[in-house]
C-alpha cells in the first residue's frame, strides 16, 4: 500500500497574470510562460469544482471568518497587472462557473491599450469581483525612497476605493518583490496585508500572503496537487521562484540598474 502524503496547512491563492489563446503584441519573451490558455484556465475551474473545493474571498480567507476545515477546501482566485482579458477572456469564463475573483490593478495603466478600463471594473465590480491594488505604476517599491513609496500605494488605494466605492484591503508588490519597509508602509497607509508570489499556501491573519503563481506550462497534475495542498506539487515553484527571487533580491542590494533592465524583459 503506498503511502499517503503529508499535506500541507492553509489555502492555495492562486496568481494568473493574463488569459488569452493568442498572445498579445505587448508579451514577449520569458512573460509568455505567464500567459495561460482559456481553455486551461476552464480545466482549473473545473478541477477546483470535481476537488470539492471552494473559491472564496481573499478577505473572508485572510481574516480568519472561515473556519480550519473550510480553510482546508478553500482557494482564492487572483489576477495582476489589470490587462483587458480580464474583462474579455476571465470574466466570462467566472461568471459562466459561479466564482468571483481579486484583480489587482495598476491604476496608472487603467484605460491604456491592452488594459482595463474604469467602466469594465464597474462592471466586473457590480457582478461581485474584488479589485485590490498592484501599486499605481508597474516599479519595483523597494527601490523607492519613502515619498515616493507611500504616493505609490496611497494614490493606487485611493484611485480604486474612490472610483469603485470599495474598500482596498491588499497590496500586491509588483514582480513579488517586498521588503519589511514595504510591508510596514502599506499597513501605515491602510492596507491589511501584501501579497507575495512565494508559492506556497497561505494561512489567515498574515501580514504577508503567499500566493501561488499559475504558469502555461502548469499541468493539470500539478494544477490537482495544488489544490490537494501537496508538498510535492509545490516544490516546483518554490525551486522555480527561488531561481529567479533570490537572484532579484541581491541585484536589489548591489545592482538595482541592472534589476529593473532584468524585470523589464521578463514582465510580470
Amino acid at each position: 500500500m503506498a503511502a499517503r502524503e503529508l499535506t500541507l496547512s492553509g489555502a492555495p491563492v492562486l496568481i494568473y497574470h493574463g488569459l488569452g489563446a493568442t498572445l498579445p503584441a505587448d508579451v514577449a519573451g520569458r512573460d509568455t510562460k505567464y500567459w495561460v490558455t482559456p481553455a486551461a484556465f476552464g480545466r482549473h475551474l473545473a478541477q477546483i469544482r470535481e476537488a470539492g473545493q471552494r473559491v472564496r474571498r481573499l478577505y473572508e480567507l485572510w481574516s480568519g471568518r472561515a473556519t480550519a476545515p473550510e480553510n482546508q477546501s478553500a482557494v482564492v482566485l487572483t489576477f495582476d497587472d489589470g490587462r483587458a482579458t480580464d474583462y474579455e477572456v476571465a470574466f466570462p469564463l467566472l461568471l459562466a462557473a459561479g466564482v468571483r475573483a481579486e484583480f489587482f490593478v495598476n491604476t496608472a495603466t487603467i484605460e491604456r491599450a491592452g488594459h482595463l478600463t474604469w467602466s469594465q471594473i464597474m462592471e466586473m465590480h457590480r457582478a461581485g469581483m474584488s479589485f485590490q491594488s498592484h501599486a499605481h505604476d508597474h516599479v519595483l517599491l523597494p527601490r523607492l525612497p519613502e515619498r515616493l513609496l507611500r504616493n505609490e500605494l496611497q494614490t493606487s488605494k485611493r484611485l480604486i476605493e474612490d472610483r469603485v466605492g470599495l474598500g482596498v484591503d491588499f497590496l500586491a508588490t509588483p514582480y513579488g518583490l517586498l521588503d519589511r519597509r514595504v510591508i510596514d508602509t502599506a499597513r501605515e497607509v491602510g492596507y491589511q496585508a501584501v501579497c507575495n508570489s512565494l508559492s506556497w499556501p497561505t494561512r489567515p491573519g498574515r501580514a504577508v500572503v503567499n500566493r501561488v503563481t499559475v504558469y502555461r506550462d502548469t499541468t493539470a497534475s500539478r494544477f490537482a496537487g495544488i489544490l490537494a495542498r501537496q508538498p510535492s506539487a509545490y516544490l516546483p515553484s518554490v525551486a522555480r521562484t527561488a531561481l529567479t527571487y533570490l537572484p532579484k533580491r541581491v541585484l536589489l542590494k548591489v545592482r538595482p540598474s541592472r534589476l529593473g533592465a532584468l524585470l523589464h524583459l521578463e514582465g510580470a
